[in-house]
């Protein structure tokens, strides 16, 4: 079922004022439709998509129990749709005020998973306490418990509260550094392996470090992402084996039952000659990361072995970092892959 944005704003108005505090099975499909079509209509303003973010953190937890009552899940829920909703209706484009309804939204967040990991850990039943604090939510969890999971930090916070990947703090320097700036945080590495992908007629070298797979495009596969813009995990589900093993990064480390559920997004870098539009005709596709953003490239892969950093000339155009000569004096554009994720890609933890 493939819904329309004024079918998705809808659906979000009848949760807003439904007062079943029971969230059933069928509305959750319909909001998670929703917020999947509302993604794709705010693709390039990154606080509303952290509100659906959040808010598609909250329906899925609130699946996980499977129809009972919540009522704190409920009204952050609703809460959040309804700022959606006003963001839609109004039409305009206040990038300060998202801003702060972002932060302060994402504060809401952080407090509701700890309340909700603080009620579930008795349940767990008794256990050594351990001598560090706990993990808090959003964070490497260790062994699965039977209690239901609180909601997870997929939408990821808004930009000026990006936590650290290693430590999860916040990274004050990040928070007052201007959008710009954000280029000068990618710094190759001499001596550090890329894959070439072209897009359109642009050639890109990527980071080795942050591809997670390549994989062929097949073509109606392709057309299913291409009309969808989302590409699920569970395509990649090998016949045997573990999904997490196909995986290199961060998404290895994610339980494979848990990537059978992910959709990650087509994201489309830009600057110098890149195509507005991802490539109808792409042959290849490779997922990449940056800590916890995850996001997908279509293109053609036209290296089958990784080159090496001789020497980078820093010059930001959008998402292309500078000009990195390789070995054989090759040049290619540089993709800074940690902007483009942190505009367009999704925050899996």
């Amino acid at each position: 079922m493939t819904l329309s944005i004024d079918e998705s704003i809808q659906i979000f108005k009848a949760e807003i004022i439904a007062q079943d505090q029971r969230l059933s099975a069928r509305r959750s499909e319909a909001l998670l439709e929703a917020c999947a079509c509302l993604k794709l209509r705010f693709n390039s303003r990154k606080n509303v998509l952290a509100l659906l973010g959040m808010a598609e953190g909250v329906i899925q937890y609130l699946r996980k129990r499977e129809g009972g009552a919540d009522p704190e899940g409920l009204d952050f829920l609703k809460e959040t749709l309804a700022h959606v909703v006003n963001i839609y209706e109004e039409g305009k484009f206040d990038p300060q005020r998202e801003e702060q309804l972002g932060q302060r939204m994402y504060k809401h967040f952080t407090a509701l998973r700890a309340t909700l990991k603080g009620r579930r850990a008795p349940a767990a039943g008794p256990r050594p306490q351990p001598a560090a604090p706990q993990t808090p939510p959003g964070e490497a969890a260790g062994a699965e418990e039977p209690a239901p999971d609180p909601p997870p930090a997929d939408a990821g916070p808004p930009p000026a509260a990006n936590p650290d990947p290693a430590t999860g703090a916040p990274q004050a320097e990040a928070k007052a550094a201007p959008a710009t700036a954000r280029h000068r945080l990618y710094k190759p590495q001499i001596g550090e392996s890329f894959q070439v992908i072209r897009i359109g007629e642009q050639a890109l070298a990527v980071a080795g470090s942050a591809i997670a797979l390549t994989a062929k495009l097949r073509p109606r596969r392709r057309a299913a992402y291409l009309a969808s813009c989302q590409i699920p995990l569970k395509d990649f589900n090998p016949l045997f084996g573990n999904l997490s093993r196909r995986f290199q990064g961060p998404l290895s480390t994610i339980p494979a039952g848990r990537l059978k559920k992910l959709n990650l997004p087509l994201v489309t870098p830009k600057g110098g000659d890149l195509p507005e539009l991802p490539e109808e005709e792409a042959a290849d596709l490779m997922i990449i990361s940056h800590g916890q953003w995850q996001g997908v490239l279509f293109g053609h892969l036209e290296t089958t072995t990784p080159l090496t950093l001789q020497r980078f000339e820093a010059a930001a155009n959008g998402d292309i970092a500078g000009l990195g000569t390789m070995e054989g004096d090759s040049v290619y554009h540089l993709l800074n892959h940690r902007a483009l994720l942190e505009r367009e890609g999704f925050l899996a933890v």
